[in-house]
């Protein structure tokens, strides 16, 4: 059996279970029509139209209507407020402030408060209404998707799971909403080669031909799948349970593998969602890699609203107001159409006249019950001259009292199979006293408060699918739209990324409500507009009775005012307020200095400025004169250098003097050209250029090298090339420039002389 044959055969056996169910539900929206209720049994109208005597009147004086709508506006008076509460697992009372934002802004874009009014009226119309919560695109360039509650105005139009009994539908495995398109509209969303066929009983379809509208069903189907569940202990010591892909995620971030605890199998259901005509499935949800996608959340996106319920065997039974003051109704509108009725007929009692006093006149007597004319002309004498008695009609004895108390008793019956009597609905009653009006008034209201405690229930499985479902639907980093409890619009960043659920930045707020759980409470009270009214009242009246405190609680009662340019008197209240009121009404702006502060704050940086500069000159100071100092020491330094190469220069040329004579001239030439390319190569420095680490004679790397270069193992003495090579300054030939030059101070040659050969 494929996917969609199953979906038709689960679509018949909940129209079977709840065939009786529906019949009632088409009862009593036509009995509760605002427009045209249709009040009057069918078999008993017809025949009152049909009676012998004439047709009778069929009054409809609806009664119910007015409790219907009684209801109904509990949710503009004390409208619900669905909230979100921190239950662990790394959960944040900050996250969970923003996260109640974030419902308030999906509330005002889906324009929830008219549908909650629609779901409340239903149920208390039908018994039943309905909330749908779909992911619907802010933003098909970005991908961008959020949560949109509505509502099912036409009851008849969801096939719910008739074994579900919770009072939120937290229960149902399946529903179905029908939608009615045209062909047109068939045709533009689906294609022109859809089959054009409509789901379900082909009864539901309207129209003919061209216009006929084509029923098309979304269902949303819960399906029961295994996984693999991996049991570890996190970094901080807690255990947490996770995909395997998770678990290793969780061992990468952590840097090492994380201490596993188990892995077991575990059974979760996920919800699937598909749009189907009678043909077949037209479209189902996509992931990013176009695979077929799953309802992003645990639970199926229908929600009902329950008025007056209770479970028969197994099965849900509910109904509305009307159901229950159906007959007391009806009963009304009898004895109100007896009455009129009779009171009708008494005008057209007949005229008792004698045949002379009408003579002539007979089509004028004939319409006179008819007719409304100024005067009826009578004979008032015969033929003979003889005076006619006028005219006269008799008094009919029409006896409405039994109707009349008919229709009274009916009424109170009516008042009392809702519990709700004139006297809630601002008729005029024995009380006088304001406390006893309202407790009348809270009397009356209790008996249908559980239809706005039933909303709460609902309202309670709707923010849960709307925190799950925003949870999945925001899978990268962007900015989130927000409303504050005021109806002030925000923005907050949301990363499902990151590690904390909250983190606090130079940009703002950013969360992440992936980390922990959150559950959802509804709180059913007055509006924002009431609270601020009553929150003015009670501050005005502290201030009359202790004006010592008016400075202190003047701005916040400014701050409630319906008034144009109550936030600027509010704001001139509190900096006229104590700067301890202040520090508490405007921390932001009391965190700036004043300007007393900022005086000080200067005068204290100009002394430490002043200070610091004293410091700079000291150190000034004392830096030159080190300079000094150790310009002295180099100058010194530098002479001690100067007079120790002198030295090893005469040292050097004695030495030369005395070796010369057992060189041969090929040495002392190699010696000289040697020398002369050291001093070239490595050059004395001026007196300013000499780094301050040198020491006076010390040997530069380099000149140990040419040093080694120089020094031979073993010289030849009679080898001429070599004597020449090592001739000394004083055996240079004079007619080579080169060799003549002369250098200033030439140090040590950084190397040794051979020692001269034994016999030379």
């Amino acid at each position: 059996m494929d996917e969609f044959q199953e979906a038709q055969e689960l679509y018949e056996d909940a129209m079977n279970a709840t065939r009786e169910q529906r019949l009632q539900i088409e009862e009593d929206l036509r009995f509760s029509d605002p427009s045209n209720p249709q009040q009057w049994d069918e078999a008993l109208k017809r025949a009152r139209e049909l009676d012998p005597g004439g047709a009778r009147p069929c009054l409809v004086m609806d009664h119910v209507g007015q409790y219907v709508a009684n209801v109904a506006g509990q949710v503009t008076k004390s409208p619900p407020a669905i909230h979100t509460v921190p239950v662990g697992s790394g959960a944040d009372v900050k996250v969970s402030e923003q996260l109640d934002g974030m419902l308030r802004h999906i509330e005002y874009a889906s324009r929830a408060q008219a549908a909650y009014g629609i779901a409340l009226t239903s149920a208390a119309r039908t018994g039943v209404g309905y909330l749908v919560v779909r992911p619907e695109y802010v933003d098909r360039a970005l991908g961008y998707q959020e949560p949109r509650i509505s509502a099912i105005a036409d009851p008849l139009r969801v096939v719910f799971d008739p074994w579900s009994v919770e009072l939120d539908g937290s229960d149902a495995t399946f529903g179905y909403l029908l939608t009615a398109v045209s062909q047109r509209e068939f045709e533009r969303k689906y294609g022109a080669k859809a089959e054009k066929k409509s789901f379900g009983a082909e009864r539901q379809s309207c129209g003919e031909g061209e216009r006929q509208s084509i029923i098309v069903a979304e269902q949303w189907y819960k399906e029961e799948k295994t996984r693999r569940v991996s049991i570890w202990t996190g970094t901080d010591g807690e255990d947490q349970a996770g995909s395997e892909d998770e678990y290793w995620a969780a061992c990468k971030a952590a840097g090492v593998q994380l201490p596993l605890q188990r892995v077991y199998k575990d059974k979760y259901e996920c919800v699937k969602w598909r749009t189907m005509s009678g043909a077949g499935i037209l479209e189902t949800p996509k992931n990013k890699d176009d695979s077929e996608g799953l309802y992003p959340a645990d639970s199926i996106g229908i929600v009902p609203v329950y008025g007056y319920w209770g479970v028969e065997n197994g099965v849900m039974r509910y109904c509305g107001i009307p159901r229950r003051a159906m007959n007391p109704q009806r009963a009304y509108n009898y004895h109100k159409s007896e009455q009129l009725a009779y009171m009708g007929s008494a005008p057209k009692a007949p005229w008792v006249a004698s045949r002379r006093a009408i003579a002539g006149l007979e089509r004028l007597w004939d319409r006179a019950s008819l007719d409304a004319r100024a005067y009826l002309p009578y004979n008032d004498v015969d033929d003979k001259g003889q005076p006619v008695a006028a005219p006269t009609r008799p008094n009919v004895s029409v006896n409405l009292q039994n109707h009349v108390v008919g229709a009274a008793e009916a009424l109170h019956d009516l008042e009392a199979s809702i519990g709700m009597y004139q006297a809630n609905l601002g008729a005029p009653s024995n009380e006088s006293s304001g406390v006893a009006i309202d407790a009348r008034k809270q009397q009356g209201e209790a008996s249908t408060s559980h239809f706005p405690q039933q909303l709460a229930f609902s309202l309670g499985q709707v923010g849960r699918l709307a925190v799950r479902m925003a949870a999945k639907l925001i899978d990268t980093k962007r900015q989130q739209r927000i409303m504050g409890i005021d109806a002030k619009p925000g923005t907050i960043t949301i990363d499902p990324e990151q590690k904390e659920a909250m983190q606090e930045t130079d940009e703002g707020i950013v969360i992440n409500p992936n980390v922990g759980d959150y559950d959802v409470r509804v709180v059913v009270g007055s509006s924002f507009s009431t609270q601020r009214s009553q929150a003015q009242t009670a501050l005005g009246e502290v201030m009359r009775t202790n004006p010592d405190l008016t400075p202190a609680i003047a701005p916040l009662w400014a701050r409630n005012l319906d008034i144009p340019h109550a936030d600027k008197l509010a704001q001139v209240l509190t900096a006229m307020a104590p700067a301890a009121v202040q520090a508490i009404l405007d921390p932001e702006t009391n965190k700036a200095p004043k300007p007393e502060q900022l005086m000080q704050q200067m005068k204290q940086m100009e002394e430490s400025l002043k200070e610091a500069l004293k410091h700079a000159h000291d150190a000034q100071a004392e830096a030159d004169e080190a300079m000094v100092q150790v310009h002295n020491k180099r100058e010194e330094n530098e002479a001690k250098e100067r007079e120790l190469n002198i030295k090893a220069y005469d040292a050097e040329t004695k030495r030369l003097q005395l070796t010369s004579a057992a060189m041969t001239p090929e040495q002392i030439r190699l010696m000289v050209a040697q020398t002369v390319e050291a001093m070239l190569s490595n050059p004395t420095p001026l007196p300013s250029e000499q780094p301050e680490t040198t020491e006076p004679g010390a040997m530069q790397p380099e000149h140990q090298e040419q040093m080694e270069q120089v020094q031979q193992p073993e010289q030849d003495p009679n080898d001429p090339g070599q004597m020449e090579a090592q001739a000394p300054p004083g055996l240079l030939d004079p007619q080579d420039p080169a060799a003549m030059q002369t250098l200033p101070n030439p140090p040590s040659a950084g190397f040794s002389l051979p020692e001269p050969q034994p016999g030379a």
